[in-house]
C-alpha cells in the first residue's frame, strides 16, 4: 500500500506555487480580517448586537463583519447529517473494488464554528494515534471544543471503533480550525500542500442584504483567488440550508424557491455541496433512486453558473460529538454532505497518487467529480442537484481505467491555440468529454442579480463527428438547462449518447486568456483503446485562419487513425516546406510579412500508406504589427492607477479591469532631454505599497527588453503621487511608439507580468529630435492650501507644460524660497498658530527655464483648539462617576448619561506629587469597577499609554485615593484630564463600553494652587476582583447543580437547553442547590441575573 502526503510529496506539490504570491496574499487577508474584526466588535458593542447566538434549530452563529448597507453578517453553522450514498465503501479496505484505500497518510482540513475533541477515541486506531489536531488555538484563547466541528470531523475521520460512526476516511488526518479567520489561515495552510479542506457554515441568510443571494462578492472573489494561486488545493462548501425559508426579498426570475446560496457558495473555483436523502443503491454500486432533502440550498448563482455543483447524502449521521472521548450523537441537517464528499475526494486523490505518483490539480479532482457523479433531478445539470450525486466508484474506475477507457489529462491552452484530439467511442458507454479550470478571480459586484458573468478565461469544448457538433450543458434559467455556448462556467460537459465511430474533441478559447494561457484538466469516458482503422484518405475542409504577419493556422477534418503532411510555399516558388502534425490543425510560422502563400494537406497511415494532397488553400500574410506582451493586475478593487502625466499627457482615469489601452493618448519627447512621469494611485479603502515602474520601447521592436527601455521605477510605498525623471537617449528611433505604466501591490513590476494586485496602462510618446531648449513652462495655476493645522499646511496646484517636460517647482513663502518639489503638492511645517502666511510656486524644467509665478495663496494656520477622541459607557443606570477631587477642583455628580464634559473645570496641578479622590455611584448592588485616568502631558489632542496616571479597580462606593507625578518634561499650561470607570474590565481612552461613565476635565500644568479641598480619609485604589460573579459545580453534573454567588446578593436563575428552551428556573439567595435529575443528557446553559446584569455558564448533564 503507497502512502500519501508525505514530506516530499508536500514539497513536490508547492515547488509549482508562486510561494512569494501567497504569503503576499496570505499577509493581505490576514491584516484585513484582524482590521474588519477591530471595526465589528467596536460596531457590535456600540449597536448592542450580540457576535454569538446560539440558533433555536440546535447551531449557533458568530458575527463576522457588517455590510456595506449595515446588516450584520455571521456565519452560521449548518445543520449535519449523514453520508451513505457517495459509495465510498467501495473504495474502502474491503470494498467490491479492492483498493484498500482508507486515507493512509492523507491530510483534510476542516473550519468550523470550533474545534473536535483531539483525544477522542475514534481519533485513534489503524491510521495512527491523535490522528486530529487544533491549529489556531493560540488565536482563538485555546481549544473552543464544538459539537458541529466534533461532527464534521468524525464523518471524514473516524476509524470505526463505533462501526456505525466510521468516516469515509477512517485512517485519515485532521487538521481544525476555527473559522474566524479562514480566509488568511487557509492561504497558509495551501502554501504548504494542502489538498483539500471542508467548510460546513455559511452566512445568517435572513440578515445579509438581498444583493448577496446569488452574487459574486468580495468574499466570493478572495477564496477563487486563494484556489487560483494553489491549483493543487479545492475548498468543498456545504451549500447551505435555506431551502424551506424565503429571506431573499429579490430571487432571481421572480421564483422565489431558488437562488439562495451566499458568500463563498458563489465562487467559481470551489465544489459546492448539496445535501440528499438517503439514496437507494443496488449491489453493485448502481443509483436506482435519491431525492434532495428539502433544506437543502438552491442555486443558480446571478450569472446562471451551475451552482451548487454536486450532491452528497447528509440524512442522520452518526458521528462523534466533543463532550466526552466516547460521546457519540446522530444529527440532522445539511453539513455532513459537505464532509462526506471530503473524505471521499481525499480517497480519490490517495487512488491517483498510488497509481501515478502524484495528485490530481483541484480542477482536475473537481472535474471528475462531476464528470461521473450519477445524474438526479431533471436530465442534465441543474440548480438544485447540480451535476448529480456523487459516484466514488465510478470516479476511481476512471483514475484506473485511464490510458484505456478514460482520458485524464491535465494541459494547458495558449492564447488563440487550439486543442483536438480524436477518440474511438467504446459503443456501450455514452461518450462523455469535459474540460475543467481553476479560474482567474472574477470582479465583484454589489449589484441585485446581476447577470454579468464572473468568469474571465473562457475556454471551450466541443465533439464532433461527420459535419454533426455536439455543444455543452448550460443552464439557461433558474429552472432549465440545454445545450449550447457556456460562457459562465468554469467547468463544461458534452454528453453524446448511442456513442459509436471516431469523435474529435476540441478545446479552444474566446478572446485572449488573461495571463496568456490557462491550465485546463480534460477526462473522457466511454472510449475503447482500440486502435482505429486507418485508411488513408485525403482530408476535406481545409481552411487558414488566424493569418498575422508572419503566420498562420492551417486546419482540416480529421481522418481516423491517421497523421498529417501540411505543405506550404510562397506562390510561383518551385518548392515546398513540409511540416508533419498529429492533431487536425497545425501553425505555420517564419512567413513573411505581405506575401501571398498556398498551402495543402494529406493524411498518412502507420503502415506507410499516404493520400494525396488536398487541393491548394491560398492566404496572404498581413502587415507587420507589433504585438506588445499582455500585463495586468487581476483585481483592482483595492488600488489602481487614478492619474498620469507626463509631457502633455494628463490622464486622469478609473480602475478598468487591470489593464487600460490609451494608446489613442500621446505626447512628444525629445531626445538627449529629460522627462517627468507622475502616477498618482487610488485606494478604495486602506492604504497599501505600491511599486512602480515604466517603459518605452525605444527601437520599436515591439518589446520593452532592450538596455534603458525601463525608465523609471519606484520601490513599493504609500507615497501619493510618486515621480521620476529620466533622459531621453540619442539613440532613440524617432516616430511614435508604446510607453507601459505599471502599479503593482508591494513589488516592482516587470512589462509582461499579470500580477494580482494593481493595473496597467499603455500610451504612446512621439519621439522628436534633440536641440537646445529656451522655452520656459507655463505658470503653475490654481495654488490652494488645505489640510491646515495649527503648524502645517498643504499646497496643491494645476501642473504646468513644458515644450520637453518640466522637472520642478521652487516654492516661496513670502519671497523666500522653501525648496524644490518634483510633484503638484508640498506639504509646509514648522509654521505657528494663528498666524498669517503668503505662497506662491514656480516651474522649471531642466534646461534650467524657469516659469512665471503662480497666484499668491495667503492662508492663517489654526488656533490651539485640539479634539479628543470620544469615550462613553453606553449604560450608567447601575454605575457611575459620583465624585472627582483633585487640588483646587472639587465635582459632585450623579448619573450623566455615560459621558459628561466638565472641561470648563478646571485644577491647578503642579510638577511632582499630587492625589486624587474619586468614587463610584451604585444605584443598588455594587459592582468591580475599574477607573483609569489620564493626562494629555503633551497637549497632541492624544492619550498615550504613558499619560495614564492613575489605574486600580474596586468594588466599593467610597471614596478612593490614587497619587500620581506629574514629570517635569510635560508642557506647562492647560490640558486634558479623562477619568473613566468601567464595568468589570479594564479600558482604552477612547473606548465606548457596555456600563460605566467617563468625565473630562481641564487641568492646568506647573499652577501651584492655594486651595485644596478638605483632607479625605480615601481607600487606596487597587485591584479587586469580581464582586458579582459565581461558582457552577459539579461540571459535568448528575443529580445535583449547586451554584454560590461571590458575594451576598439575590439572584434567579434560567436553564436552557441547546435549541434556546428554557427548562428550569428558580431565585438563589447567596447559593441555590439545583435538581436536574430530569433533564435529559447533554450540554445546557445556565443564566444567572440580580436584576440589573446577566453571568451565563455552561454545563453538561450526564
Amino acid at each position: 500500500m503507497a502512502f500519501s502526503q508525505t514530506e516530499s510529496q508536500l514539497k513536490q506539490i508547492t515547488s509549482r506555487y508562486d510561494l512569494q504570491n501567497l504569503s503576499q496574499l496570505e499577509k493581505r487577508l490576514d491584516s484585513k480580517n484582524k482590521q474588519q474584526k477591530q471595526e465589528v466588535l467596536a460596531l457590535a458593542q456600540q449597536r448592542n448586537i450580540e457576535t454569538r447566538v446560539q440558533l433555536a434549530d440546535g447551531g449557533f452563529a458568530e458575527l463576522q463583519y457588517f455590510a456595506d448597507d449595515g446588516s450584520p453578517i455571521y456565519y452560521r453553522t449548518f445543520n449535519a447529517n449523514a453520508a451513505v450514498s457517495t459509495r465510498a465503501n467501495f473504495l474502502n479496505s474491503g470494498g467490491g473494488l479492492g483498493l484498500n484505500l482508507d486515507g493512509q497518510n492523507m491530510i483534510a482540513y476542516v473550519w468550523d464554528g470550533g474545534h473536535a475533541r483531539v483525544t477522542h477515541q475514534e481519533y485513534d486506531g489503524p491510521g495512527g494515534n491523535n490522528r486530529v489536531s487544533v491549529e489556531d488555538a493560540s488565536s482563538e484563547g485555546g481549544t473552543q471544543l464544538n459539537f458541529h466541528a466534533a461532527h464534521v470531523t468524525g464523518t471524514i475521520t473516524a476509524s470505526g471503533v463505533q462501526a456505525s460512526a466510521k468516516g469515509m476516511s477512517p485512517q485519515s488526518k485532521v487538521r481544525g480550525y476555527m473559522w474566524n479567520n479562514d480566509i488568511a489561515e487557509a492561504t497558509a495552510a495551501a502554501s504548504n500542500g494542502m489538498l483539500l479542506s471542508n467548510h460546513s457554515y455559511g452566512f445568517r441568510s435572513d440578515l445579509v442584504p438581498d444583493y448577496y443571494f446569488g452574487a459574486y462578492i468580495t468574499e466570493s472573489r478572495d477564496w477563487d483567488q486563494v484556489m487560483y494561486n494553489a491549483p493543487y488545493y479545492l475548498m468543498v462548501v456545504a451549500a447551505g440550508n435555506d431551502g424551506n425559508t424565503n429571506y431573499n426579498g429579490s430571487p432571481l426570475n421572480g421564483n422565489s424557491a431558488y437562488d439562495k446560496l451566499t458568500g463563498h457558495s458563489t465562487s467559481k473555483n470551489n465544489l459546492v455541496v448539496a445535501n440528499a436523502q438517503d439514496a437507494n443503491i443496488d449491489s453493485n454500486g448502481n443509483l436506482v433512486s435519491v431525492t434532495i432533502n428539502s433544506s437543502s440550498s438552491e442555486g443558480p448563482t446571478d450569472d446562471l453558473r451551475i451552482k451548487p455543483d454536486i450532491t452528497g447524502n447528509g440524512t442522520s449521521v452518526y458521528s462523534t460529538y466533543e463532550n466526552s472521548d466516547t460521546a457519540y450523537a446522530s444529527i440532522t441537517g445539511t453539513s455532513m454532505a459537505s464532509p462526506n464528499v471530503t473524505g471521499t475526494l481525499l480517497l480519490l486523490q490517495q487512488h491517483h497518487n498510488n497509481l501515478n505518483g502524484s495528485f490530481m490539480r483541484a480542477s482536475t479532482l473537481k472535474g471528475l467529480a462531476m464528470h461521473t457523479a450519477d445524474d438526479a433531478g431533471p436530465s442534465g445539470p441543474d440548480a438544485v442537484y447540480g451535476w448529480g450525486l456523487l459516484n466514488a466508484k465510478r470516479a476511481a474506475e476512471a483514475v484506473t481505467d485511464e490510458g484505456a477507457n478514460s482520458i485524464i489529462d491535465e494541459l494547458t491552452l495558449n492564447s488563440g491555440e487550439t486543442y483536438t484530439i480524436t477518440v474511438e467511442a467504446d459503443g456501450v458507454n455514452d461518450l462523455m468529454a469535459s474540460i475543467s479550470w481553476t479560474d482567474l478571480p472574477g470582479t465583484a459586484t454589489t449589484q441585485t442579480n446581476s447577470s454579468t458573468p464572473r468568469l474571465v478565461n473562457d475556454l471551450d469544448i466541443r465533439v464532433t463527428k461527420s459535419g454533426s457538433t455536439f455543444m455543452p450543458y448550460k443552464l439557461t434559467s433558474v429552472t432549465s438547462n440545454g445545450t449550447g455556448d457556456n460562457n459562465v462556467d468554469p467547468y463544461e460537459r458534452v454528453d453524446v449518447a448511442n456513442a459509436t465511430g471516431t469523435y474529435t474533441i476540441t478545446v479552444t478559447n474566446k478572446g485572449n486568456l488573461s495571463g496568456g494561457s490557462q491550465n485546463f484538466s480534460l477526462i473522457v469516458t466511454g472510449i475503447t483503446e482500440e486502435a482505429a482503422v486507418c485508411e488513408a484518405t485525403t482530408p476535406s475542409n481545409v481552411d487558414v485562419s488566424g493569418v498575422g504577419s508572419n503566420s498562420a493556422i492551417v486546419a482540416w477534418d480529421a481522418v481516423s487513425g491517421a497523421t498529417y503532411d501540411v505543405r506550404y510555399r510562397e506562390d510561383g516558388a518551385s518548392s515546398w516546406i513540409t511540416q508533419a502534425a498529429s492533431g487536425v490543425s497545425t501553425t505555420l510560422s517564419g512567413l513573411s510579412p505581405e506575401t501571398d502563400y498556398e498551402v495543402q494537406v494529406r493524411s498518412k497511415c502507420s503502415d506507410g500508406s499516404t493520400s494525396n494532397y488536398s487541393s491548394s488553400v491560398n492566404f496572404t500574410t498581413s502587415v507587420v504589427q507589433l504585438d506588445y506582451c499582455d500585463s495586468q493586475g487581476n483585481n483592482v478593487s483595492d488600488e489602481y492607477i487614478g492619474q498620469v502625466e507626463i509631457g502633455s499627457i494628463d490622464n486622469t482615469s478609473g480602475s478598468g479591469n487591470g489593464y487600460s489601452d490609451f494608446t489613442n493618448l500621446s505626447t512628444d519627447l525629445a531626445k538627449n532631454s529629460s522627462a517627468t512621469i507622475t502616477v498618482t494611485p487610488v485606494w478604495t479603502g486602506t492604504v497599501y505599497s505600491e511599486g512602480y515602474s515604466a517603459w518605452i520601447d525605444y527601437n520599436q521592436d515591439g518589446d520593452f527588453t532592450d538596455s534603458g527601455e525601463q525608465v523609471w521605477t519606484r520601490a513599493a510605498s504609500t507615497t501619493t503621487p510618486i515621480s521620476g525623471t529620466f533622459t531621453v537617449p540619442s539613440s532613440a528611433l524617432s516616430g511614435n511608439t508604446r510607453m507601459r505604466i505599471s502599479m503593482k501591490y508591494n513589488g516592482i513590476p516587470s512589462a509582461c507580468e499579470a500580477f494580482t494586485y494593481g493595473e496597467v496602462e499603455d500610451y504612446t510618446v512621439n519621439i522628436t529630435g534633440g536641440g537646445a531648449d529656451t522655452q520656459a513652462p507655463t505658470a503653475p495655476t490654481s495654488l490652494a492650501s488645505s489640510n491646515i493645522t495649527q503648524t502645517s499646511l498643504t499646497l496643491n496646484w494645476n501642473a504646468s507644460t513644458d515644450n520637453v517636460g518640466v522637472t520642478g517647482y521652487e516654492v516661496f513663502q513670502g519671497s523666500t524660497s522653501l525648496g524644490n518639489v518634483t510633484g503638484t503638492s508640498t506639504n509646509i511645517t514648522g509654521l505657528s498658530p494663528a498666524t498669517s502666511y503668503s505662497f506662491k510656486v514656480r516651474a522649471f524644467d531642466d534646461a534650467g527655464n524657469n516659469s512665471a509665478d503662480s497666484n499668491t495663496v495667503t492662508v492663517s494656520t489654526l488656533s490651539n483648539n485640539i479634539n479628543y477622541c470620544d469615550s462613553q459607557g453606553n449604560n450608567s443606570s447601575y454605575e457611575w462617576v459620583d465624585l472627582v477631587r483633585l487640588n483646587n477642583l472639587n465635582n459632585v455628580t450623579g448619573n450623566d448619561g455615560g459621558y459628561a464634559d466638565y472641561s470648563n473645570l478646571s485644577a491647578n496641578v503642579p510638577y511632582g506629587s499630587n492625589t486624587i479622590y474619586i468614587s463610584a455611584g451604585f444605584s443598588s448592588s455594587s459592582y468591580t469597577e475599574y477607573w483609569k485616568i489620564w493626562i494629555d502631558y503633551n497637549q497632541n489632542g492624544t492619550f498615550e499609554s504613558s499619560e495614564a496616571v492613575v489605574s486600580g479597580s474596586s468594588s466599593s462606593s467610597a471614596t478612593l485615593s490614587a497619587t500620581f507625578s506629574v514629570p517635569t518634561s510635560a508642557l506647562s499650561g492647560q490640558t486634558r484630564m479623562r477619568v473613566s470607570m468601567k464595568y468589570n474590565s479594564a479600558q482604552t481612552a477612547c473606548e465606548s463600553f457596555s456600563y460605566g461613565e467617563v468625565e473630562d476635565y481641564t487641568v492646568n500644568i506647573g499652577q501651584t494652587t492655594n486651595t485644596v479641598y478638605g483632607e479625605v480619609e480615601g481607600q487606596p485604589l487597587g485591584t479587586s476582583e469580581a464582586a458579582f460573579g459565581i461558582n457552577v459545580y459539579p461540571n459535568p453534573a448528575h443529580n445535583i447543580l449547586n451554584v454560590e454567588l461571590l458575594d451576598n446578593r439575590e439572584a434567579t436563575y434560567s436553564i436552557y437547553n441547546v435549541l434556546g428552551q428554557q427548562v428550569l428556573k428558580g431565585s438563589v439567595n447567596r447559593t441555590a442547590t439545583i435538581n436536574v435529575d430530569t433533564l435529559s443528557n447533554g450540554l445546557y446553559l445556565i443564566k444567572i441575573n440580580d436584576g440589573q446584569k446577566e453571568l451565563v455558564e455552561r454545563f453538561i448533564k450526564e
